[in-house]
């Protein structure tokens, strides 16, 4: 495998240089949260100044995700080889260092989407009846599945479920296949300027073409460069490259170090460009449209297999949701945590049932209109255990009550704890309460036959209060099953929405009427991205959640420096910015944050 150099972040700065000072992990984490905040002056100065020495240094080598060199001889005759953390052979180099040795790497990587494509298609055709190959059936124009994508209604669909994409979805309002492969290949990290400039023209106004032969290029995509061949055949006919040179301007647009490279090369394409009678202001759009291609993009041929992936997954989607949802959640979800899809399934009318001892099987599963929650959700027990669960229930029947299920599986004290503080065993309880059925596990591993007869419980036990219920199924099973996350906090939104006076509180149903306006509106965090502007300051993107959708967010640098160390995944808000609408794509503009939990998941603070 190729190597993953690792360099030290200022978390790892600050952490490593405390460690020499004999500061503990604690006090470190109130460093980096100084740091975050902007208040580096509280952080003492030695400790500061170690830091950023380290800041950037190598700190270990990692493995790449799916970087495979191939060599004719053994590896080691090329290069030092080392284990890795999982006992893979790790060469020495990164990538960009084994293409410089000049050795073969090739990108072996895996999609999960496929996966739920299988796994969707395989219980569809044993349920339905139907005969569905997951490798030949085209839904292409299927008119539902345009309407969902057009609406960026494609939470859980491979490649096209990020907010950027279903914001860009929104705005070009097509859902048609072709489209589709556009906007899989224009949604790119320094495409801004580009998918502003296409969603403008597709909207219906007027540009410029190029002048020739770059507007015959170009054409197609309403002016602007779209695809990895557009930069190769632009540098060709407009430039005068050859194929050579157009396809390593290609290459290097996606290369670290690149700038001093990239001069030259600019220099070269303005001179073949000028020869060829464009304009400086034609050449400064074209420079900045194969600019808009650094860091990653893609060629039409890849982006036209993408999409074709997202349009059938689209399809299961608009035809067979719930089925969609269970595939996506055991297949490891997407682009957002698992209780984001639960959400989704909850949203649209169909009951999430929590894990049951007789009922669950160790992946999710679902009925003709139930999603239940799978074993496998559970922390901290065995997958052993959950086998054992499983087999003596398929050989030997449902478990009766509490005492069969303790008899017939033998478990540790730490499954019982779990499977009890998670609910899974209330269906087999009876009348006991969860720590009735904990202290009946203790009774019997003191005396073997004490089940002969039913034990008399000690009537000072008494059952968990709801709030104890729902901070151990956040602990047990790492989500909540019974409710949105947000109606945890339905106490103090109430009351601050007594006393946020002067602006309306709104949820995500009802944004699009308070375009142009300031507005509060509840929400947990979904979902960030972080990038930095041309000034070098850096900026976010955040998608929260309410009890009816994902909306998203944008919280410029002044704003987003000041209040980045509040924001982590699960974290609750209430949110106070201004709504706009980008041609049908809504957003708001963050201006202030109240913070309704503490530090740690879904904190229980409606006090």
């Amino acid at each position: 495998m190729v190597a993953d150099h690792i360099t030290f972040g200022i978390r790892s700065a600050l952490r490593e240089s405390s460690t020499a000072f004999g500061i503990s992990t604690i006090e470190t984490d109130t460093y980096h949260t100084l740091w975050m905040r902007g208040e580096r002056e509280k952080i003492p100065g030695d400790i500061q100044r170690y830091a950023l020495k380290l800041l950037g240094k190598p700190r270990h080598i990692g493995t790449h995700p799916g970087g495979v060199v191939i060599t004719p001889e053994p590896i080691t005759a090329y290069t030092p080889v080392q284990p890795s953390a999982l006992n893979r052979p790790v060469i020495a180099w990164e990538k960009e260092g084994t293409e410089e040795a000049g050795l073969v790497k090739i990108d072996l990587l895996g999609n999960r989407s496929l996966g739920v494509l299988r796994d969707s298609i395989a219980v569809i055709n044993e349920r339905y009846s139907t005969s569905l190959e997951w490798d030949l059936f085209s839904p292409q124009g299927d008119p539902e599945t345009e309407k969902d994508i057009a609406r960026g209604d494609t939470l859980g669909v491979f490649y096209i479920e990020s907010p950027a994409t279903r914001q860009l979805l929104k705005k070009m309002s097509m859902g048609d296949y072709e489209h589709l492969i556009i906007a899989s290949s224009i949604i790119r990290p320094a495409a801004s300027g580009c998918i502003h400039d296409y969603v403008k023209r597709l909207k219906g106004q007027k540009f410029t073409p190029y002048p020739e032969p770059a507007g015959s290029i170009l054409a197609d995509n309403l002016g602007v460069m779209v695809y990895q061949e557009d930069v190769a055949r632009i540098a060709r006919k407009v430039a005068g490259f050859s194929y050579g040179e157009a396809d390593s301007l290609r290459k290097l647009l996606s290369k670290r170090n690149r700038e001093e490279r990239l001069r030259r090369i600019e220099q070269r394409f303005r001179a073949g460009a000028r020869r060829n009678g464009f304009s400086k202001d034609a050449m400064d759009h074209l420079w900045s449209g194969i600019l808009s291609f650094e860091g990653y993009s893609f060629s039409k041929a890849h982006s036209a297999s993408y999409a074709l992936v997202s349009f059938k997954l689209a399809w299961v989607k608009n035809r067979y949701p719930l089925v969609f949802y269970t595939s996506v959640i055991n297949n490891g979800g997407g682009y957002y945590d698992r209780q984001v899809y639960i959400d989704a399934v909850r949203r649209m009318g169909f009951p999430v049932l929590p894990a049951d001892i007789n009922r669950s099987m160790i992946r999710y599963t679902c009925t003709e209109n139930t999603l239940v929650t799978g074993l496998g959700q559970l922390k901290g027990i065995s997958e052993a255990c959950l086998e054992k669960i499983i087999n003596e229930r398929e050989e030997n029947g449902m478990f009766r009550d509490i005492f069969d299920f303790y008899d017939r599986v033998d478990p540790v004290f730490e499954s019982v704890r779990i499977l009890t503080r998670s609910g899974t065993l209330d269906s087999i309880a009876d009348s006991y309460t969860r720590p009735q059925l904990l202290w009946l596990f203790y009774a019997r591993d003191k005396e073997a036959s004490l089940f002969v007869e039913k034990p008399r419980i000690p009537e000072s036990l008494g059952d968990y209060s709801d709030a104890v219920k729902l901070t151990d199924e956040i602990r047990t099973l790492g989500i909540i099953i019974h409710r949105h996350p947000l109606e945890i906090f339905r106490g103090r939104i109430d009351r601050l929405s007594k006393v946020l006076g002067g602006y309306p509180v709104v949820d995500s149903r009802s944004l699009d009427r308070w375009a142009g306006k300031e507005v509060y509106i509840p929400g947990i965090l979904v979902t960030a991205k972080g990038i930095e502007t041309k000034s070098r300051r850096e900026m976010s993107f955040i998608s929260f959640e309410d009890a009816y959708g994902i909306f998203e967010t944008v919280m410029f640098p002044h704003f987003y420096s000041r209040e980045r160390w509040k924001l982590y995944s699960g974290a609750a808000f209430f949110i106070f910015g201004r709504v706009e609408n980008d041609f049908g794509a809504l957003q708001i503009q963050v201006k202030e944050l109240l913070a309704l939990n503490k530090r740690n998941k879904y904190a229980l603070i409606s006090r």
